[in-house]
């Protein structure tokens, strides 16, 4: 994965990723919420050293050596108990002492006690009953120690007071850490997501799974967008057909092929080309256009006639090929229906080579005939209608046909000994539809030339 797949992942699942973070900072204030209030309060007390002789330096020295072995004094029995009974406390000497600590900062003589309870009055009055018995215990140790020219007097310099909030849980680290560890689990579940999915998207999807160049990707097209006739030409969706047209041009040498043939590489994928559109624009250059109804299950692209002879009865041999062509409003563009349901069965050798024929003439008779069929349809099916081809394009819709559908597609139609020669993307979201001019330059190199398409203004 490069950075564009990463931006794709993440941008492509930002709900999850969102929904994730939000779950993380609401797990973080429950726990917050249960976790019991502890309060610290915290007393300072400022060792002074007094003597009959010596210098202020030594005094001062002596008290930095003295005050360094202090802190260890706070947790004993002697400083403990009187404060138990002083407060009259509910706490055993060991719950007691593993509320409390003391510390001496590093080059100084004060030493700092706090104290740990779930009321800050209570927290306050700890930490100054400790610091009080702690200061009476350590000048009851120095003036015992022999030397009565030396008196240490510890002084409580800034006594405690009731914390204003507790200082656990804290909540805005908690928060935080929450957030971060949900963000964390959204962006991991979104880059795993994205390589477990196999669904296509890009051009770079489709090269990756067949090695096979995108000729065109069409936009989503709704009923309210308009007939083709009626697109201005820089509308997203005239590009689109426009540039799909220019790209069949360019690879055939500026010549339509003769058969198109569309192989839908998913079941909802070629549902969503419109043949309709297609062939009214291939029309508007002046082209003989007929859409072949190969595939029964697909509706209509004109007309809604359901009965009547089609293509199974030219098959069958119970009509020709003439009877069942049909003209639309436009001159230049017919169709044929796929005729009666009823005897499409059959061998497919011998179908194919009933088809050919058919093909044959079709290819006569009009500049450009449009077949769209899947491997598994009737009355003739992609591999069927493939060694007739002239030009095979595999259809695969956006966000919806997967990787092995069309690795499946490709390989059904390499047993037919067909190649296709490009995929066609539908059902793009306009806002991800690059820009027209990479595949027509795309296409001037496949079919080896270097000329320009002028009159594209791809950024309108």
């Amino acid at each position: 994965m490069d950075l564009r797949d990463y931006g794709r992942a993440f941008v492509s699942r930002w709900v999850i990723i969102l929904v994730l973070t939000l779950a993380g900072i609401a797990g973080a204030l429950a726990a917050s919420n249960a976790m019991p209030r502890v309060y610290e309060a915290h007393a300072t007390l400022f060792v002074k050293v007094e003597t009959g002789s010596g210098s202020a330096y030594e005094r001062s020295q002596f008290s930095l050596q003295r005050v360094k072995s202090y802190p260890s004094l706070v947790k004993s029995p002697e400083v403990l108990e009187p404060v138990i009974r002083e407060l009259d406390l509910d706490l055993s000497l060991s719950e007691l002492r593993d509320s409390i600590a003391a510390d001496n900062p590093l080059e100084t003589v004060f030493l700092n006690v706090s104290a740990e309870s779930s009321e800050p009055q209570m927290a306050a009055d700890i930490a100054n009953a400790v610091a009080e018995h702690l200061g009476q215990h350590i000048q009851r140790l120095e003036t015992t120690s022999g030397d009565s020219r030396v008196t240490v007097v510890p002084e409580l310099t800034v006594p405690a007071s009731a914390p204003s909030s507790p200082a656990s849980p804290r909540t805005v680290l908690n928060v935080a850490v929450g957030a971060l560890v949900g963000l964390s689990g959204g962006l991991l579940f979104a880059i795993a997501a994205f390589r477990l999915d196999s669904r296509l998207r890009t051009s770079r999807d489709v090269q990756s799974a067949v090695g096979m160049a995108v000729v065109g990707q069409l936009p989503r097209y709704r009923g309210r967008d308009g007939k083709p006739g009626e697109w201005p030409s820089n509308s997203k969706h005239w590009l689109a057909h426009r540039e799909l047209l220019t790209n069949l041009l360019l690879a055939g040498r500026t010549a339509l092929p003769p058969l198109l043939l569309l192989v839908p590489a998913s079941t909802r994928a070629g549902a969503t080309f419109q043949r309709r559109n297609f062939a009214l624009m291939v029309a508007e250059l002046g082209k003989d256009v007929c859409v072949l109804e190969a595939d029964s299950t697909l509706p209509p692209a004109f007309g809604h006639e359901q009965d009547g002879a089609g293509l199974t009865e030219v098959l069958s041999g119970k009509t020709n090929l003439p009877a069942v062509i049909r003209t639309t409003e436009s001159e230049s563009v017919s169709y044929i229906l796929p005729g009666s349901s009823a005897n499409t069965k059959g061998r497919s050798l011998d179908r194919a080579r009933q088809a050919v024929p058919v093909l044959d003439e079709l290819k006569v008779r009009f500049d450009m005939t449009l077949a769209e069929s899947a491997v598994t349809s009737s009355p003739l099916n992609a591999q069927q209608l493939a060694p007739s081809a002239d030009y095979t394009l595999v259809i695969c819709r956006y966000g919806k046909t997967k990787r092995d559908d069309l690795r499946r597609t490709f390989a059904e139609l390499a047993a037919a000994g067909s190649s296709p020669q490009g995929v066609v993307m539908t059902g793009v979201p306009l806002r991800r539809r690059p820009s027209a001019v990479p595949l027509i330059h795309q296409a001037e190199a496949v079919a080896g030339r270097h000329s320009r398409v002028r009159d594209a203004d791809v950024n309108a």
